[in-house]
């Protein structure tokens, strides 16, 4: 999607708000061995970096890219990442594209109180369905509207028309549909650039659909 929008002449910034993956985006997108400089460590790293939970305040507005990753056992929660995620707001035109983890721990923290839109990603299992119907129910709670899934690893029309119709049967919202590639799948197992991905065509549909929506929204 960074790749698909930067083509479209958008200033993009991407950020990794995933506390667990070590560096995994870094390595997809950009070829990197090591990830960049966590933003936490800019406000004092976990010591002086509250969880969102315990203390709600806000952080100084940031304009980098990592929030930082558990490195250690007994290091504690992730809430001092999520809490940089959370805060994550540059000035400027730029779209901001930020991933965190699977599930909807992040909600919980409030991670997603400043974003516009959230997009789903959801693979072809039970509980991916069952998480959809709980992301809208939390996303309301907050007061986002803009929620909307991505069917995600679709290997036939069979399959997409399940996945749709379960999807439907929760009030779900569809974008899109992005189709299985192995060539994306062997990348994340060797930790290479993905390189110019078969499913670039089915990325390029969803942002289309995105600026249709941003443009009613305004």
């Amino acid at each position: 999607m960074a790749r698909v929008l930067r083509d479209k002449e958008y200033k993009v910034l991407a950020l990794d708000g995933d506390g667990s993956n070590p560096g995994g985006l870094s390595r997809l997108m950009f070829g990197l061995r090591e990830g960049p400089k966590p933003l936490i460590e800019f406000f004092g790293g976990r010591e002086k970096v509250t969880c969102p939970v315990d203390d709600p305040s806000s952080l100084t507005r940031v304009d980098d890219l990592s929030t930082g990753k558990i490195e250690s056992a007994y290091e504690g929660c992730d809430g001092p990442m999520s809490k940089v995620t959370r805060d994550f707001v540059t000035s400027g035109e730029q779209v901001t594209l930020i991933d965190v983890e699977a599930g909807v721990e992040h909600f919980g923290r409030g991670v997603e109180k400043n974003v516009d839109i959230v997009l789903t990603i959801i693979d072809p299992t039970f509980e991916s369905f069952l998480i959809a119907e709980r992301v809208n129910r939390l996303a309301s709670q907050m007061g986002i509207q803009n929620v909307r899934m991505i069917l995600n690893k679709v290997e036939s029309k069979e399959m997409e028309s399940i996945m749709m119709e379960k999807l439907k049967e929760k009030k779900a919202k569809i974008i899109g549909s992005i189709h299985y590639d192995s060539g994306i799948v062997r990348s994340c197992l060797k930790g290479i650039p993905i390189g110019e991905p078969k499913v670039l065509e089915d990325v390029e549909g969803i942002v289309n659909k995105l600026e249709i929506t941003n443009k009613d929204r305004e």
